[in-house]
């Protein structure tokens, strides 16, 4: 059985004593004045007490008490044991959430700042599609006229023979490889006169 001791007269661990004493498996001490509660403790050797003890509240002192000397009119009173919903997440538990959540978070602020930059990279990159439908022409060096551009000015290697050039909307021309390259993995504007090779739409920004 449980003790519902009231708080007073003498020290904590005297009551806890002459309680065990008397048979009883836990005691209560509830305190008739203060809704605060507090930790109970004793000065000196308390390895004798064995039963388990609790500090409660003048509510809950009261209510009990009340529950108790009404119940006493038909039989002994019963006490029901909850899990407290506070306590309900073990501790390593609610520790574990606690770090683990910043970091998540910095997790996904990071993904997500990659993802617009790469929409932003994406959207200096020219589509493969529009500079395949660029144009392309074969140079011969019998056709070459004087003033005419000799090389390419991304490898900065002379015109051969039957090179492949890509010719762009501003007329500026270069080798098929190094231009492709060029407008699809860095910018999709012209390496010389820096006009876009991407057809303008409503969305376009007007320069």
């Amino acid at each position: 059985w449980i003790i519902l001791v009231e708080r007073g007269n003498c020290g904590f661990v005297e009551k806890v004593r002459n309680m065990q004493a008397s048979g009883a498996a836990a005691v209560l001490v509830g305190d008739p004045w203060f809704d605060l509660p507090i930790t109970m403790y004793a000065s000196g050797d308390t390895s004798d007490v064995r039963i388990p003890s609790s500090f409660i509240a003048r509510r809950d002192y009261n209510g009990l008490r009340e529950a108790a000397l009404d119940a006493a009119k038909r039989g002994p009173l019963q006490i029901k044991l909850v899990r407290n919903e506070y306590y309900e997440l073990p501790f390593l538990d609610v520790l574990f959430i606690t770090i683990l959540s910043p970091m998540l978070m910095m997790s996904f602020i990071y993904i997500l700042y990659r993802l617009r930059l790469r929409q932003h990279r994406l959207r200096d990159l020219a589509p493969t599609d529009v500079v395949n439908s660029l144009p392309v022409k074969t140079f011969y060096l019998s056709k070459y006229r004087d003033g005419e551009p000799a090389e390419c000015a991304i490898c900065l290697d002379d015109f051969d023979d039957e090179d492949e050039l890509r010719t762009l909307p501003c007329k500026h021309q270069y080798h098929v490889k190094c231009i492709d390259r060029w407008l699809t993995t860095r910018k999709k504007f012209c390496p010389i006169c820096k006009q876009n090779v991407c057809p303008s739409s409503e969305s376009s920004p007007l320069l």
